[in-house]
């Protein structure tokens, strides 16, 4: 049971990473910062960066 509790609560943390992650760089994208910047700011690589912004449509805003 507990195992079951553990992964739940892992899952979450990922999602609120990922949620995060998504929300810096759309501020970062919306003021015009570099994507350097931005994936420094994020803690990922720039192609990530990219997929990111191509994945959630966060250039179309």
């Amino acid at each position: 049971m507990e195992l079951k509790y553990n992964s739940i609560f892992l899952k979450g943390k990922e999602e609120e990473k990922e949620r995060r992650t998504i929300e810096i760089i759309s501020n970062g994208f919306k003021n015009n910062l570099s994507l350097e910047i931005i994936a420094s700011m994020a803690g990922i690589s720039i192609e990530e960066v990219k997929q990111y912004i191509k994945d959630n449509h966060l250039d179309e805003k």
